[in-house]
């Protein structure tokens, strides 16, 4: 026996939880696989339909799993984040990389202005890593120049003439724009180039401004430009004066640390005293584009253009696609497309024709064609005429979407609900049934009338949800010689098979009690009968005999929740030794225990099931201790009792049967 107080381990609550959210979630597969969406858009339609229908959300998905076929899957999406992810990743070894390289290759210091001496090889000390070097951060060397270095380059950019050419091109640059001299070594080749001048308009990747530039060289401003190539056409273009021209191209520079990707076109040409160098940033234009082809093609919206003037006709990527043409096919014209409408929509097609081109307004029309390969397509059209000062028709804007895909959705949806309102029709069917068979197997309250020594009360409430209705019942008898018999137990499931279990169980143990066997014999010969007789199942159950004569109640439980006895204003739980006996049907053969205790006059025996102390997100063991506290707190009625404690456990009529038996000694 133990305390109210003690914890008894229980999962219930959990696994409960966890057999909805699996439910659901399998719902919204087969769903996900009826429509051909994402199972997030699968869901939120499951929710619709289940708010809808007036059902809770498990109980649509039940009826969902219950009447589709298995293996249903979904079609993975693109994954995106992890595409961003990886790329990211790559970007950032790349700089790395470049970091590396650029730190360790630095050609020398100036010597003499305009020339530069070739390092001298270093041997390394012992112990010291050989990527001691490369590993040093890139800006070491520009934040930090040899004092030679800066004095060379200020007599090298104070030296340079003025070149009226190289002003030209910067003042005529429409962009971005710089003189570039050139840095020799001792036997005359270029090893770097010096910032000389800037444009009127000067944009640097990391916003560097021209003042921040001039006098600087190259290659430690952007060590980049000599591993992506872009310094080596530089130097062909000074020796060989013929122009160079890149891009758009994806650019990667580095500096203190950061690394960023541009999109860059760059032109270089020769001037008398260096070259001049011209760039732009396509950042902004591509990432509109690239946004304006994703909108299109996630929401498959094409836009054409038809310039009737010249008979032009210009259409989008996805414009192209939405009317199964390949890029290399072109756009078709407006007597090809009569020929691909479906003929059910062909009139309503020339209807919007006719009034784009004779009254002259917009229309929105949606159609059906049937595609090269043979698909049939619902798209949405919009069009708009343009007309000149004068009146005249010059021009036609249009727009296309595909939705294909919502009508098909539409129409699963509408034929699921169907489903589901037959389904939901032969469930409230299936209720009646088992109800009206609940009715036929359970007494009337009115328990254990006549019995020497005790008096009863019994409360047993069938769940309202059609789903839920379970397989709670209980037995009362007055047995010859004298003995009351009472129990109470729970066929496991929901539904008219939980409803047969039960009159099953009820209906065996009444035959058996009539054995004059105590509690735990027949608790065993009934998880025989459970076993053995009629489809598998479980469920549990607790048996009681009380004795007027002795006064002893002698008891038996399978998995179910304890008994608690109350006497003297205290309430304790009832329970056996060791560890509790297992489910009925669990386990053939199994032999299970009979308890006794000894009552007095007034101890209040209670029995229940988990519908009562059950609730989600609390624990059982505090909704027993408040089912107890009740019961001391209450001293009145029997039947008055059983109502208070429904009322005050907050019964939750919806979700589960509950059953509540008391037994009075008087």
């Amino acid at each position: 026996m133990g305390s109210i107080g003690m914890k008894m381990p229980d999962l219930s609550e959990l696994r409960a939880a966890m057999r909805g959210r699996a439910v659901v979630a399998e719902a919204r597969v087969v769903l996900a696989d009826r429509l051909g969406c994402h199972e997030a858009e699968a869901l939120q339609h499951l929710i619709w339909l289940a708010r809808d229908l007036g059902m809770e959300l498990e109980d649509a998905a039940s009826l969902l799993i219950a009447h589709s076929p298995a293996g249903a899957d979904v079609p993975d999406l693109p994954a995106d984040a992890e595409l961003m992810r990886r790329s990211v990743e790559a970007a950032h070894q790349a700089y790395r990389t470049v970091e590396a390289a650029a730190g360790g290759g630095e050609p020398g210091t100036l010597n003499e202005p305009g020339t530069l001496n070739e390092p001298p090889a270093v041997n390394e000390p012992p112990g010291r890593p050989a990527e001691a070097d490369t590993a040093r951060p890139l800006e070491a060397d520009t934040a930090r120049p040899a004092e030679a270095d800066m004095e060379s380059d200020a007599r090298l950019l104070e030296g340079t003439p003025e070149d009226p050419v190289a002003q030209a091109v910067l003042d005529a640059a429409l962009g971005s724009a710089c003189l570039l001299v050139p840095i020799r070594a001792v036997d005359g080749h270029v090893v770097d180039f010096l910032h000389a001048a800037f444009g009127a308009v000067a944009e640097d990747i990391f916003g560097r401004s021209p003042e921040e530039l001039i006098g600087r060289r190259l290659l430690r401003t952007d060590p980049g430009s000599r591993l992506n190539g872009l310094f080596p056409a530089y130097v062909e273009v000074l020796e060989t004066g013929r122009p160079f021209a890149r891009g758009p191209f994806d650019y990667t520079a580095v500096h203190h640390g950061t690394s960023r990707i541009v999109q860059l076109s760059i032109r270089c040409v020769r001037v008398p005293t260096g070259v001049c160098l011209t760039w732009r940033f396509h950042d902004e234009e591509e990432r509109l584009r690239r946004r304006l082809d994703r909108s299109e093609r996630l929401a498959k919206i094409g836009f054409s253009e038809w310039n009737l003037a010249t008979d032009e006709h210009d259409w989008s990527p996805q414009m192209l696609a939405n009317y199964g043409r390949l890029e290399d096919e072109g756009p078709l014209v407006l007597d090809e497309l009569p020929k691909i409408v479906e003929p059910a929509d062909l009139p309503l097609f020339e209807q919007a024709v006719h009034v784009l081109f004779n009254r002259r307004e917009p229309v929105q029309v949606e159609f059906r064609i049937r595609t090269p390969d043979g698909a049939n397509r619902h798209l949405w059209l919009y069009a708009e005429p343009t007309l000149d000062r004068s009146g005249l028709l010059t021009n036609i804007s249009a727009l296309t979407q595909d939705i294909t895909s919502r009508r098909s959705m539409e129409g699963v949806l509408a034929e699921t609900r169907r489903d589901l309102l037959r389904l939901q029709g032969e469930t409230a069917r299936e209720r009646q049934v088992a109800l009206t068979l609940r009715r036929a197997v359970l007494p009337p309250d009115r328990v254990l009338a006549g019995a020497p020594g005790v008096s009863a009360a019994v409360r047993s409430i069938p769940a309202e949800n059609t789903a839920r209705i379970g397989g709670d019942w209980y037995v009362t008898r007055v047995l010859p010689g004298g003995r009351s018999m009472f129990a109470v137990g729970d066929a496991s499931g929901h539904g008219l098979a939980a409803t047969a279990d039960m009159a099953r169980m009820r209906n065996g143990l009444l035959g058996l009690a009539y054995t004059g066997e105590d509690a735990g014999r027949l608790l065993s010969w009934l998880n025989d009968l459970v076993h053995d007789v009629g489809p598998a199942t479980t469920g549990t159950a607790v048996i009681g005999h009380f004795d007027p004569e002795t006064r002893e109640l002698c008891w038996a439980g399978a998995g179910h929740p304890p008994p608690i006895l109350v006497r003297d204003g205290r309430a304790r739980l009832l329970e056996a030794g060791g560890e509790p006996d297992p489910l009925l049907g669990a386990f053939p053969g199994m032999e299970y225990r009979t308890s006794t205790v000894r009552l007095r006059s007034g101890d209040l025996i209670v029995l229940y099931t988990d519908g009562l102390v059950e609730r989600r997100g609390t624990d059982l063991d505090d909704q027993i201790d408040m089912l107890a506290g009740i019961v001391v707190s209450h001293g009145g009625e029997l039947h008055q009792m059983l109502d208070d404690i429904l009322k005050g456990m907050a019964l939750d009529r919806f979700a589960d049967d509950t059953t509540l038996f008391a037994l009075r000694v008087r």
